[in-house]
């Protein structure tokens, strides 16, 4: 049995995927940050909610003007082993659907505590 879509697992103590999200803008014009890296054993799930996303669909150029204050997210997954890595940049009335999943799953991710905050130091 072949494997094509599954992510290698961890290699030199490097997390099997990577997610990075950032939100620009805003009436603020702030950024914040989130990051997720879960472990091997949770990579297949990431990889599928990855893979669900339009990436190829995303108009870099869609020749409407920015919304005021809005706010734009920055997306790039990657994986150890992979040269696959994706970016894309989804004005936020786009960040629907898959995209809304895959953001909200790198916030929940990053807002979880670690396991020393997990054991009280």
């Amino acid at each position: 049995m072949t494997r094509t879509s599954s992510p290698p697992g961890s290699e030199g103590g490097r997390p099997a995927l990577e997610i990075d999200v950032a939100r620009t803008g805003g009436v603020a014009g702030m950024t914040r940050r989130w990051s997720a890296q879960p472990p091997a054993a949770e990579a297949p799930a990431w990889r599928t909610l990855i893979d669900r996303c339009p990436w190829t669909e995303i108009a870099v150029d869609s020749g409407r003007p920015p919304v005021p204050d809005g706010f734009v997210w920055l997306i790039r997954a990657s994986w150890t082993g992979s040269d696959d890595a994706r970016e894309a940049e989804v004005p936020d009335d786009e960040l629907v659907g898959a995209w809304r999943e895959l953001v909200d799953a790198v916030r929940d991710w990053s807002g979880r505590p670690t396991s020393t905050q997990r054991r009280g130091r």
